[in-house]
């Protein structure tokens, strides 16, 4: 099972400022996400995702830590109930089956990429809401929060830090 802390700022946008901040990285490609979340009785602390993107599975799950974000992750070749890494995983984190589904999220996702970070666009749709944000996921150290910045500034945004993520946004939609 892969680990690592996921290091990253991002930004809730109007369509406006979406569209023309994707303006300047033109040509661009969407490719769309189905997310379904998981929660289970056992921990409320704890929720977990399958991500299907261009016919590969991929299970996440996140923990918050002092320095950011741990998210566990690994590509499934079976159900996850079948995997023994990921049985393990949802077992050290006190998650055990039942696993329900709580819903499903679909991103479209266009991204950027550098050596320093991946600059993604994303559209969600969720329960009748569709929003628009942009993340800059870091890489590579750097000063991300002014390179950040800077790309903002490209479309006379300002920076107004997201601390609601994706799944918490979700959730919140379908009132859990």
């Amino acid at each position: 099972m892969q680990h690592a802390i996921e290091t990253e700022l991002k930004m809730i946008l109007t369509r406006e400022q979406f569209n023309k901040l994707l303006s300047f990285y033109q040509p661009i490609r969407f490719v769309k996400q189905v997310n379904t979340y998981y929660k289970n009785n056992n921990s409320s602390h704890y929720a977990f995702r399958i991500r299907e993107k261009e016919g590969r599975t991929l299970f996440t799950l996140k923990q918050k830590t002092d320095d950011g974000v741990m998210e566990y992750e690994k590509y499934l070749n079976c159900p996850i109930e079948e995997d023994e890494d990921v049985v393990r995983t949802l077992n050290d984190f006190n998650v055990h089956q039942p696993y329900e589904i709580l819903g499903t999220l679909v991103t479209y996702r266009a991204m950027y990429c550098d050596e320093l970070a991946e600059l993604c666009f994303d559209i969600n749709l969720y329960n009748g809401i569709t929003d628009y944000e942009v993340e800059y996921e870091i890489k590579k150290e750097h000063d991300y929060e002014s390179a950040f910045i800077s790309i903002l500034n490209k479309a006379d945004i300002k920076y107004v830090p997201n601390k609601i993520s994706k799944y918490k946004r979700f959730a919140n939609s379908v009132n859990y």
